[in-house]
């Protein structure tokens, strides 16, 4: 993803990717975690962001929506998966899944046509039960695994699932959507008025975000 480097490691080839895809796999607490998450069987999905005018970082929903609008192909929801593996910045031991569109092309073939990925391709899963939804903009947080070897002395237990936080605490589909408000007035307004401090800054964190210029349409 944008502003992430590329492990040294990676061929950046579709070889080079599907080498690293397998790694992934071979690490039981990944696979476990891929296959609670989608129905579907990961695989390696290029990037092309000269593909289309609209490839604005960070906007892949929007940028696939406009394309599919424009006859292009069809938006797919899924995950853009990332780990020690796919990036140096991910420390070993960590997978994480971020909610992602690619566009399906006539002949089937998907296509990442969003900028800053820094490489050739990368690792999708894709997820039909958890669509971006437009109407009411609300996505989906990251989701995360620990692998065996990550947590070793810590008291989060292995392979408990985590969204993107600050604090760790633990799954809840509480947490599992946000919603893009088109102020933060209208965000501040929204978070629970009873609640402690820490779960307000939860809240905030997790259920919330501000409108981006994309949404000014």
């Amino acid at each position: 993803m944008s502003n992430m480097t590329i492990a040294k490691d990676v061929v950046d080839t579709n070889e080079g990717w599907n080498n690293v895809l397998n790694k992934t796999l071979a690490v039981t607490s990944y696979k476990k975690f891929i296959d609670v998450t989608s129905k579907y069987t990961p695989i390696v999905v290029k990037n092309d962001d000269k593909f289309y005018k609209e490839n604005k970082k960070g906007n892949c929903h929007i940028n696939c929506k406009k394309a599919e609008e424009d006859g292009l192909g069809k938006r797919v929801s899924g995950w853009f998966l990332m780990n020690e593996f796919t990036h140096e910045d991910i420390p070993s031991g960590l997978c994480r899944l971020v909610h992602h569109s690619n566009l399906k092309l006539a002949d089937g073939t998907l296509v990442n046509i969003t900028s800053g990925e820094g490489a050739s391709s990368h690792i999708f899963i894709q997820d039909d039960a958890r669509d971006f939804d437009f109407v009411n903009r609300i996505g989906f947080n990251d989701r995360m695994v620990f692998g065996d070897s990550f947590l070793i002395g810590k008291t989060v237990p292995r392979n408990k699932v985590h969204f993107a936080a600050k604090s760790e605490f633990s799954r809840d589909v509480f947490f599992e959507k946000f919603t893009i408000y088109k102020s933060m007035a209208d965000a501040l307004d929204s978070i629970p008025k009873n609640k402690p401090h820490k779960e307000m800054i939860q809240w905030m964190t997790l259920k919330t975000t501000c409108s981006s210029s994309a949404w000014d349409e």
